[in-house]
């Protein structure tokens, strides 16, 4: 009888287990899974390299010591650059930081004198830019818009054609200020895409003065100015 009865208990044991087992494989409910962890906020800080392609638009005019020779005229073209720069990011939504970059600039444009006969012509071209910047971002998720602002420098040129004496040229490099907005995404790892819009000033330092021989002077200064819209690529150097 005893025997009977440990066989019953022990039947009824393994019918538990079995049943326990086939609740779980039917999708019965089971141990909880951890909750799932966002991922940590994109990381600003520290250095950063870069590259960046754009286009350029911008106004020149070029005045003698007597007034000036040209109207306003369009200088346009492109611009292709490198950047080199450093965040800093004090808190989850403030960054702060310095952007500087050098650009190839194939900017030009021509004009004709005031009040001259066909064949008088005068030309401003751009022929690389600088700038050196600080920027203050503030910063949402893996975005950040900010505003820039800082000195810019341009290497300038003119040529002047003047039926009866020829052509001239002279180059300069010349010193201004810049300002900005732009937004950026991190978007690949430790790469960053931006778009970019800055406004530089490059005054009206004065060319041909004197003139070379029998050329008309530009004591007045030639005025130059800078409209760009560029996008870039930027990389973040490891261990930031």
């Amino acid at each position: 009888m005893r025997a009977i009865t440990a066989a019953a208990a022990f039947g009824l044991a393994l019918a538990a287990i079995l049943s326990g087992e086939a609740h779980a494989v039917d999708g019965s409910p089971r141990a909880a899974l951890p909750p799932e962890i966002p991922p940590a906020p994109y990381n600003w800080n520290g250095p950063f390299f870069g590259t960046s392609i754009g286009l350029s638009t911008g106004q020149s005019r070029q005045t003698a010591a007597t007034g000036d020779i040209t109207p306003n005229f369009d200088v346009n073209g492109g611009v292709f650059g490198l950047a080199l720069g450093y965040n800093w990011q004090p808190m989850p939504n403030l960054l702060y930081g310095i952007d500087t970059d050098v650009s190839i600039s194939t900017q030009r444009g021509t004009s004709g004198y005031l009040g001259a006969p066909a064949g008088f012509q005068a030309e401003t071209s751009e022929r690389w830019m600088a700038t050196y910047r600080g920027r203050l971002g503030y910063v949402f998720s893996s975005w950040m818009v900010y505003a820039t602002a800082g000195g810019a420098t341009a290497d300038v040129k003119i040529i002047a054609t003047e039926p009866g004496a020829g052509i001239a040229n002279e180059d300069k490099t010349r010193w201004g200020w810049t300002a900005g907005l732009g937004v950026e995404a991190a978007r690949l790892h430790s790469f960053t895409v931006k778009m970019e819009y800055l406004y530089a000033d490059f005054g009206h330092p004065s060319y041909f003065s004197p003139p070379p021989g029998p050329f008309i002077n530009r004591a007045g200064g030639v005025r130059f100015d800078d409209h760009i819209l560029r996008i870039g690529l930027n990389h973040k150097f490891a261990g930031f």
